[in-house]
């Protein structure tokens, strides 16, 4: 995908720098600007301007005098040098968290990439994107530092810190499937919680009474509201909570979650909150010889592309990933053309993917 190959910045007229000649071995040390361009032309800078802007205002003797001069010299206008009175770049950030998985593995926010991509490219902008690999730090990419964007657009479990510091910077930002709710941006989320509560409401449908949980860390809100869901669906059913079904905690801890669940409480549904916990708790239900769904019945939520392959497939809650990104840069695009608009939350709703993972208790 074109995002991974540092979205083709090289091609992008907001980020070409200018050029330094090199002609018959003589070296061209000082770069060249409107203002050279100018003085070599006995013209104003004003002039300069108009020419490379093609306005109508300059005869064509002195345009075409003005642009030869540029072509000599390979001179190509700063994308922000040009947005300096417009103030925009033509630009939008993305600032990613990636921990363990490259970009490119990662089966979920790849794909809520790609609708960003998608997005930007319909409505004429540039995408700049910036990887942080430590969510611990605090230091602003040089995208944010240097304004070389009109918006952002920020993704995964970024530090507190980090946010903090971003939005001081960038009025027109949009957090997606944040870890925490802000309330200085808007932001573009999952209806994580009906969603819980449907998949959950399934499996007790399907006559389940006894169901595990099984989250990543309960202090991500996406986690969180999901656990919310499945505690409220048992509630409604007047069905005991039992602590002891609830295993949350790290990143991808599905395998060991799954296994101590099969071992000691004996449910015979278990509901994980991402389908990478799904699939690493397949594995452990096979360690232990025994049968999805006859065994045990297992649910996910993402709807990733491997929960389909999965053997047997997987039932899950699908999530609009592309349609998270695409909605991100509309929402970000609403606010670099009307500034000072209220911050907006918007969720995408979701729904359940009904395939061979799950028995029915008669």
């Amino acid at each position: 995908m074109s995002i991974f190959c540092i979205l083709e910045l090289t091609k992008s007229v907001s980020l070409i720098l200018f050029v330094v000649s090199m002609r018959n071995s003589v070296d061209y040390t000082a770069m060249i600007n409107i203002k050279v361009i100018a003085e070599l032309a006995h013209v104003s800078k004003s002039t300069v301007s108009k020419a490379l802007n093609n306005r109508s205002d300059i005869s064509y003797a002195t345009r075409q005098k003005i642009l030869e001069i540029a072509r000599q010299h390979n001179f190509t206008p700063n994308a922000y040098g040009k947005g300096l009175k417009s103030r925009t770049t033509g630009n939008i950030g993305v600032i990613f968290y990636r921990d363990i998985l490259p970009l490119s593995g990662n089966p979920f926010y790849s794909r809520v990439l790609e609708g960003i991509e998608a997005e930007t490219t319909l409505n004429n902008y540039n995408l700049v994107l910036h990887i942080v690999t430590d969510n611990r730090t605090d230091d602003l990419p040089k995208m944010v530092r240097e304004k070389q964007v009109d918006g952002l657009i920020l993704i995964g479990i970024l530090h507190k810190e980090l946010i903090g510091k971003i939005l001081e910077k960038n009025q027109c930002t949009v957090l997606v499937d944040p870890k925490l709710n802000y309330e200085r941006c808007s932001q573009v989320m999952i209806d994580n919680e009906s969603g819980a509560y449907q998949i959950t409401r399934y499996l007790i449908n399907r006559g389940h009474k006894r169901i595990g949980f099984v989250s990543g860390n309960l202090e991500r809100l996406s986690f969180r509201q999901r656990y919310e869901g499945y505690i409220k669906a048992l509630q409604n059913y007047k069905i005991p909570i039992d602590e002891r079904l609830i295993k949350s905690g790290g990143i991808e801890n599905g395998y060991e979650f799954v296994k101590h669940l099969l071992l000691y409480e004996k449910p015979t549904a278990i509901f994980a909150a991402n389908d990478i916990n799904a699939i690493y708790g397949y594995k452990a239900i096979r360690e232990l010889n025994l049968d999805i769904p006859g065994d045990i019945s297992i649910v996910g939520f993402d709807d990733i592309d491997q929960a389909g392959f999965s053997i047997p497939p997987l039932t899950t809650v699908k999530v609009y990933k592309e349609e998270l990104g695409s909605v991100a840069v509309r929402v970000l695009l609403k606010m670099i053309d009307s500034p000072g608009e209220i911050h907006t939350t918007t969720i995408l709703p979701t729904v359940i993917v009904e395939r061979e993972s799950v028995k029915t208790i008669k």
